[in-house]
């Protein structure tokens, strides 16, 4: 069986939606880490977290292998969907500086995995020197981005340009944005296409850039070629948050069975919707995801 390690934070998370409050873990790493066990993939999680809130752990299904480091404070995230359309959210946060450092894996035994699937939710989450360390294990390095373009501004989360993008990118493999994120990570207005291709030039080997209801677009380096990707419609909308790491983590466990990027990208978006269907981290398996990517086809022909 395959393995997959993600490494970055986890959050104390107040979700806020239809007028409701609720409580829950959060962070990229949580939220990838039940769709790859899902999709029954050995998953390693190396996490940030207060050892006060060490209780946060037992949210993670049990057959994903846990590596704590524990800190200080635990990441706080506030997400507020004032409507009922999953690509408007307003967040808020409080947001320690806890990075993961060269020390703190070094002693881990990584080189089985078949990649490792990084999510930062700040911009010193996962500092440069780490970047290098994990690239030295010449195993595909998987980015979610945000973390480096978010900024607090007050207790408001706003997306700033990554001014030292080009030094973390030539240790960087795939490539995960969302169009807001593509839109600020070169400061211009030009077209997806071009951010993906001119982000390519700087050493991943494929930039996907999420853009909701509308889809994804895909480039690939390696064939010179832009997919498009359609977004399934949801047969209800229930919980949007986690969405593009459910994407990237389904993408990932795709990759490793196939190259075809058009096919990962439409198992990927399968993988969000049904997460979007229902609260919560995703709960489907590989088949409910195959048979929603065979009745779109039939709608789509």
């Amino acid at each position: 069986m395959s393995t997959i390690t993600l490494i970055g934070p986890i959050t104390n998370d107040t979700i806020v939606k239809d007028s409701s409050t609720y409580k829950s873990i959060g962070g990229a790493v949580y939220y990838q880490s039940s769709v790859l066990e899902r999709l029954k993939i050995n998953t390693k999680a190396i996490i940030t977290l207060s050892k006060k809130d060490e209780e946060l752990l037992n949210a993670f299904r049990e057959n994903i292998e846990l590596f704590p480091i524990f800190t200080d404070e635990t990441i706080k995230f506030q997400n507020i969907y004032p409507d009922n359309n999953p690509n408007h959210r307003i967040q808020k946060a409080h947001i320690p500086s806890n990075p993961i450092k060269v020390k703190d894996i070094a002693s881990l035994d990584l080189e089985n995995s078949k990649a490792i699937l990084l999510g930062p939710l700040c911009p010193y989450d996962i500092p440069l020197e780490t970047f290098k360390y994990l690239s030295e294990l010449k195993i595909p390095i998987y980015l979610g981005a945000q973390g480096y373009l978010r900024h607090l501004k007050g207790e408001k989360i706003v997306l700033r340009p990554w001014n030292d993008f080009q030094k973390f990118l030539k240790f960087v493999n795939i490539l995960f944005i969302d169009e807001n994120e593509a839109k600020t990570i070169l400061g211009t207005q030009i077209s997806l296409d071009h951010v993906a291709k001119t982000l390519t030039s700087f050493g991943p080997e494929e930039v996907i850039i999420t853009q909701g209801s509308s889809g994804s677009t895909i480039y690939s380096k390696k064939l010179d070629k832009i997919y498009r990707i359609p977004a399934f419609s949801p047969q209800k909308i229930e919980d949007p948050t986690g969405l593009g790491d459910t994407y990237m983590a389904a993408y990932a466990a795709r990759k490793i069975e196939t190259e075809d990027p058009r096919i990962c990208g439409k198992f990927a978006s399968a993988a969000s919707v049904i997460k979007l269907e229902n609260k919560g981290a995703f709960n489907g398996n590989k088949k409910l995801i195959h048979k929603r990517c065979t009745n779109h086809s039939e709608n789509v022909h």
